[in-house]
């Protein structure tokens, strides 16, 4: 009895070890602080701190198992193989940190198994190829040390390791206790860094004893309860023509390849239109982009809607006037749930479209609004929503890389760092972008063959933007951080009664359906009765702008981005993402503003 649990212990210490290495190297790649004595005390403290509690999974697991076998290596084997399959998920996760600034969770899980998951994320067979290899070599790894190595360590008293654990499990606890009291840059960064790492917080104790600043801790969260929304009864104009309505959206769409380049067909057009030069979206991801278009709300407001079936004000509008509503989607619209969230009231809509690869989807999209314009009701107006997806894949056939070289011929999400250069994977991001313009293309000369200018409005926009290490801080594509080059994207608004010109005022996707609503639908209310836009003809300034999601956000306020991270701490940079100290950050003004993000719910 006495050898199987010295046996087990010393098991669990070899896999805290390697484990803790991982946590180690993954956190200070990841956290974005200057390795400093005191940093790395406590990023090489948590890491231990938290190795431990995670390897005691797979050791309550097989502790049984030596009871059952009487040869120990087949136990040793089973616990290597968790507890490398625990190391892979850490070294996933570094990459979805690394990239997209928060780990591994339900939402991410979802989308990788959910029905989106062949058409979100989308990955080269060399990629996969070499993943499973990785993988492969951990789990071998992992059995070589656990058989090979556990001789080594039963020679050590056990003294050693339970105190020098208990020195770092301290020493971690106590640390982040009064470096989250106290707002410590590098501790909230760092913990942030490792997934799923809870350690002690004593705010109320340390302000008890006066050894932290209490007006710094108290941050406000937004209220709570049921939505009010709207506000107030709406009231509308009846006596009206209500136009065709058309959404056209490029996923992923960054600012710099709107050109005559790159985009010749858009760029074309866009001399009909009114073309807004600083346009952002409200979110650096798809679902809050999409909400925000479609409600004019953040998207702090999303479970409310799915939970309680809410319409969308511009969604009720648009069946209430007998629109013949149609959805042409490159990516399936069931994952994010934008189908139950934003167009329930049209349970018929087309939330996939068939082909096997991003580029052939795109394709097929295009020739099922062409034909839908073929057969369509010249005395009912209808609203058109197509959403190409070919930017934010990159799945393109080879012979379609022609345009733009030197290109990768495929995303290879593994070799993205701070110095590698980015121009052939945003050669690749190009092509893709030219791809999606050509198909553009074909449907604009249909609307036009069709004479619908006369009575339509067109929306051809980004749902956000899409980065290439712009910053140089190394974040690649979107979700990462809300500066300019993620959340920016092109707006173009064509409605037959606006001139063509450039509008250089900041605007947002919060401002594309109230001005809808209110021009062209009839509506009499105020905005502010639902929503937190403007009308795009407003030059009036957007500041303290709203961006990100309920867990994570951020406001942009004059040349400063004050974002709040999942861990509930708030982070002031500037534009291109350079940290700002503290004290710059006027709480007494973010509070009011955090508190204005619950406008909509009951008692607000």
């Amino acid at each position: 009895m006495k050898n199987k649990i010295r046996k087990t212990f010393d098991c669990y210490l070899l896999a805290t070890s390697v484990l803790s290495l991982i946590f180690i190297i993954t956190t200070a790649m990841n956290c974005g602080v200057k390795i400093t004595f005191y940093s790395l005390l406590y990023i090489i403290a948590s890491s231990v701190c938290h190795g431990a509690v995670v390897m005691l999974l797979p050791t309550i697991i097989t502790f049984p198992l030596r009871f059952l076998f009487r040869n120990s290596n087949i136990t040793d084997t089973v616990f290597a193989v968790l507890t490398a399959l625990i190391e892979i998920v850490i070294i996933i996760d570094y990459f979805v940190f690394a990239f997209y600034r928060y780990h591994i969770n339900g939402f991410v899980w979802g989308l990788l198994t959910g029905p989106a998951a062949g058409q979100i994320f989308v990955f080269d067979g060399w990629v996969v190829f070499k993943c499973v290899v990785g993988a492969l070599i951990i789990i071998v790894a992992n059995i070589f040390i656990i058989n090979k190595l556990n001789g080594f360590i039963s020679r050590v008293s056990l003294r050693i390791p339970l105190f020098t654990l208990l020195f770092f499990v301290l020493t971690a606890n106590c640390m982040h206790a009064y470096g989250a009291a106290t707002l410590n840059s590098d501790v909230i960064k760092c913990t942030e860094a490792i997934p799923y790492y809870f350690p002690i917080q004593s705010n109320s104790l340390l302000k008890r004893l006066g050894l932290v600043d209490s007006k710094k801790i108290e941050a406000a969260r937004a209220g709570s309860g049921d939505l009010n929304y709207p506000k107030a009864e709406l009231q509308w104009n009846d006596s009206i023509t209500p136009p065709n309505i058309i959404f056209i959206m490029i996923d992923a769409w960054n600012r710099r390849t709107f050109n005559e380049d790159n985009t010749p067909n858009l760029e074309k057009f866009s001399k009909k239109c009114v073309y807004y030069s600083d346009h952002v979206s409200a979110s650096n991801g798809t679902q809050g982009s999409l909400f925000s278009i479609f409600t004019s709300l953040s998207s702090y407001y999303w479970q409310d809607f799915e939970m309680n079936t809410i319409n969308p004000v511009f969604v009720d509008r648009l069946k209430k006037l007998g629109y013949d509503v149609k959805t042409f989607p490159g990516a399936t619209l069931r994952s994010p749930a934008f189908d139950r969230v934003l167009l329930h009231e049209f349970p018929d809509i087309n939330t996939d479209t068939e082909g096997k690869t991003v580029y052939d989807r795109d394709c097929n999209l295009t020739a099922g609004f062409v034909n839908f314009l073929d057969g369509a009701a010249s005395d009912k107006p209808f609203f058109a929503w197509l959403f190409y997806d070919l930017a934010h894949s990159y799945e393109m056939p080879k012979e379609r890389l022609w345009k733009y070289r030197p290109t990768w011929e495929f995303a290879d999400y593994t070799l993205l760092s701070a110095d590698m250069n980015p121009e052939p994977y945003f050669n690749l991001y190009r092509n893709a972008v030219y791809q999606a313009d050509s198909l553009v293309g074909i449907v604009l000369n249909k609307i036009q063959e069709k004479d619908l200018l006369k009575n339509s409005i067109i929306v051809i926009c980004g749902d956000h933007g899409q980065e290439f290490n712009d910053n140089g801080k190394n974040f690649w594509g979107h979700n990462g951080n809300f500066s300019d080059v993620q959340i920016g994207t092109n707006l173009l608004w064509y409605s037959p009664d606006s001139e063509p010109k450039t509008v250089k005022y900041r605007t947002s996707h919060y401002d594309i359906c109230p001005t809808i609503l209110k021009s062209y639908l009839g509506l009499k209310n105020s905005i502010a009765d639902f929503g937190i836009g403007k009308m795009l003809t407003d030059s009036t300034l957007r500041d303290w702008l709203l961006v990100g999601s309920r867990d994570n956000f951020a406001f942009l306020h004059k040349n400063h981005i004050y974002e709040k991270r999942p861990s509930g701490y708030f982070f002031a940079t500037d534009v291109h993402l350079n940290e700002l100290p503290q004290d710059s950050i006027d709480y007494n003004v973010l509070n009011e503003k955090i508190r204005e993000i619950g406008s909509f719910y009951k008692g607000n």
